[in-house]
């Protein structure tokens, strides 16, 4: 299980990313309406070592689609890692619910409470 917590009403979580220069925690986003696994800022990406690899296409919220670019990294949550497909866009780093589907976790978010509970 991992717990979170909810700042300023947006959920948030701490996870850990890799590649090849190196290894940090994260606070990221939580975003069900972002279908994707991980998006980080090209700043994060650059002090990783990621490489874009690839442009995905991404529809807004707004319906307009547009292409980001895109890499892989190592996401470590509690003691399971995956290659997860990175967006590199501006902004708070955000998770989505294919990150979650990947790791196989519920997500509960309790407002009141200012709290967020990832469970397998």
């Amino acid at each position: 299980m991992i717990k979170g917590i909810v700042h300023n009403d947006r959920p948030l979580i701490s996870l850990v990313v890799a590649w090849r220069l190196g290894v940090q925690e994260v606070v990221a986003l939580v975003d069900t309406g972002f279908t994707g696994e991980l998006k980080i800022s090209p700043e994060k990406a650059v002090e990783l070592g990621l490489e874009t690899t690839h442009a995905e296409p991404v529809m807004l919220a707004d319906g307009n689609t547009i292409n980001m670019r895109a890499s892989l990294a190592v996401v470590a949550m509690e003691k399971s890692e995956n290659v997860v497909n990175v967006l590199i866009g501006q902004g708070q780093p955000t998770i989505g619910v294919g990150l979650l589907r990947r790791f196989g976790y519920g997500l509960h978010i309790n407002f009141k409470r200012d709290s967020l509970i990832l469970q397998k």
